[in-house]
């Protein structure tokens, strides 16, 4: 991931983990597949128990080997996403 803080990557990655990916500029561009696997990132966060930053990259890589997508392909979605 970019050079994020990561007080503002820690709050995104709470506020979206009730609200969801759905609805943003980022997710609506992506192709079915890769929303899936958004879709189940955001799941299994919302899943894990605190504190949830030390699991992301495992989660990342987790879904992207289940989707059948690039780990690159998700970090770049979440890079975009966070930044704008």
């Amino acid at each position: 991931m970019t050079n994020l803080s990561f007080q503002k990557f820690k709050n995104q990655i709470n506020e979206r983990r009730y609200i969801g990916p759905e609805g943003t500029k980022e997710f609506n561009k992506l192709s079915p597949k890769m929303k899936s696997a958004v879709r189940d990132v955001y799941t299994m966060i919302d899943k894990a128990s605190d504190p949830i930053l030390g699991k992301i990259e495992g989660i990342i890589n987790q879904v992207a080997k289940r989707q059948g997508v690039k780990v690159s392909d998700i970090e770049d979605y979440f890079d975009n996403e966070t930044i704008k």
